[in-house]
């Protein structure tokens, strides 16, 4: 029993990441408290946000959703783990849905976080994206007060820590109808081409569905080994296949002992 209780502890450590597997460095607040993606199918976005774009204009959220129906991702630049996958995601399936980029579709990617500079913006945007998508794609940056609207608009719930200077938040984007209004969510970082195309042509419509609810959320929190920050990237997964583990090692040992016993 004893050595069971020792591979049992061993695996789930080493299957954890750094943030659970060294609790002396997690702050006091679970890295995952206050983060959430809350559907608001069938809201409007506040139109007359403010923002600047990636080559340094002034635009507002509704002239950027004008035209085709769009996709709204939110994160950050500084993100190295779940936005980039997310952002590569979507452009795989918008590629693979063979719409037509700018006038299928466009995409949006708003930054959380509101020091984010045109500059950095245009870098994040050529590093993301491949050449024949970035002409779809504008990348956005805007004060506290239009970045905090948005997100609470969006029902896109994320927790900033100050002492890494991180933001802890979900993982996915939604499809809006070009006058606005929310359509569509899709949680994750790969995403199904069909259901992408078959969602973004109802948005365009204007109509709105809730789609099928995926049972993982999953969070971005970044780990930097160089910094030693260790944080939270995939709670949801791992919450998911610790316990599916935790109930087969049961009835491993359930069956040793029966197996004794008969013996």
């Amino acid at each position: 029993m004893r050595r069971i209780a020792a591979i049992l502890a061993a695996t789930c450590l080493a299957g954890m990441p750094p943030a659970l597997a060294h609790p002396d460095a997690v702050s006091a607040a679970h890295p995952g408290e206050g983060v959430a993606f809350e559907p608001h199918v069938g809201a409007w976005l506040p139109g007359g946000l403010r923002f600047v774009d990636d080559s340094g204009r002034r635009v507002t959220l509704g002239s950027e959703l004008a035209g085709p129906p769009a996709v709204l991702v939110l994160g950050y630049l500084e993100c190295k783990d779940l936005c980039p996958l997310t952002v590569a995601g979507v452009a795989q399936a918008l590629d693979a849905g063979g719409l037509d980029p700018g006038a299928g579709y466009r995409a949006l990617f708003a930054s959380i976080d509101p020091r984010a500079t045109p500059e950095a913006l245009a870098a994040a945007k050529r590093e993301r994206l491949a050449a024949r998508d970035r002409d779809a794609w504008t990348f956005l940056a805007g004060d506290a007060r239009s970045v905090d609207a948005l997100a609470a608009s969006v029902g896109f719930h994320y927790r900033y820590d100050a002492a890494h200077d991180d933001y802890a938040h979900p993982a996915g984007f939604v499809v809006v109808t070009p006058a606005g209004r929310i359509a569509r969510y899709f949680t994750g970082v790969r995403f199904d081409p069909g259901e992408l195309k078959a969602a973004l042509r109802e948005a365009a419509a204007g109509r709105a569905a809730p789609g099928p609810a995926s049972p993982l959320l999953l969070l971005c929190y970044h780990f930097d080994p160089l910094t030693g920050r260790y944080t939270l990237t995939v709670i949801g997964v791992l919450r998911i296949f610790g316990a599916l583990f935790l109930l087969a090692a049961a009835a491993w040992m359930v069956r040793e002992r029966l197996a004794r016993r008969r013996a």
